[in-house]
């Protein structure tokens, strides 16, 4: 992975190994989907943070490649992007045209027990396997890795009604068990709604 990348704040978090539809109008962003394919890498998604008065955004981000594109009917240009993983946000510098680049750092979660961590959490496994069966789920380009808890614990959360701090706190989690316990309590918040 190229060290200095482009960074896309938006108002969502990318999830590893999930999916991401984006429609791309600003010149600087149209610029830097073109740069990316030319030069065959790929940008980072980060959550902006909600301050009206200053520009800010998280530390903490996702390294995604572009796996589609194409000119929508309303004249933007849409991109689907596969996450890959999660990455630090160092030096963020601005360019003339308003992109934004930074000194970007892949993130390796400690290594966990996937098989024992996994068996901990089945109605997580059980949502999930429930979720994947839907028709418009099976529709998209999601591979679900059930041996992984980081695989399973991020494609859940991509697929139900979490907010952005939500998906930013579990992206920004220590570990994949981390991952799963907060999960887990956000599953229990939503099914008590």
């Amino acid at each position: 992975m190229k060290n200095n990348l482009p960074v896309f704040p938006l108002g969502l978090v990318a999830l590893p190994g999930t999916i991401q539809s984006l429609q791309i109008f600003e010149p600087r962003y149209i610029n830097m989907i073109k740069n990316c394919m030319s030069n065959d890498h790929g940008f980072v998604i980060v959550l902006q943070k909600k301050d009206e008065l200053n520009f800010e955004i998280h530390k903490k981000g996702t390294y995604v490649e572009i796996i589609d594109f194409n000119n929508l009917p309303n004249g933007l240009l849409g991109i689907t992007v596969r996450a890959e993983n999660k990455v630090s946000i160092n030096n963020l510098c601005q360019l003339e045209d308003g992109l934004n680049i930074a000194d970007i750092k892949p993130e390796i979660d400690p290594e966990v027990d996937n098989q024992a961590l996994i068996a901990e959490y089945p109605e997580i496994i059980n949502i999930l396997s429930q979720i994947i069966k839907h028709p418009k789920v099976t529709e998209l380009p999601i591979k679900v890795d059930f041996n992984s808890a980081d695989s399973i614990a991020y494609h859940l959360a991509g697929l139900i009604p979490l907010t952005t701090n939500q998906r930013q706190n579990l992206l920004e989690a220590f570990d994949a068990a981390q991952r799963l316990a907060i999960l887990s309590k956000y599953i229990e918040k939503i099914s008590t709604i």
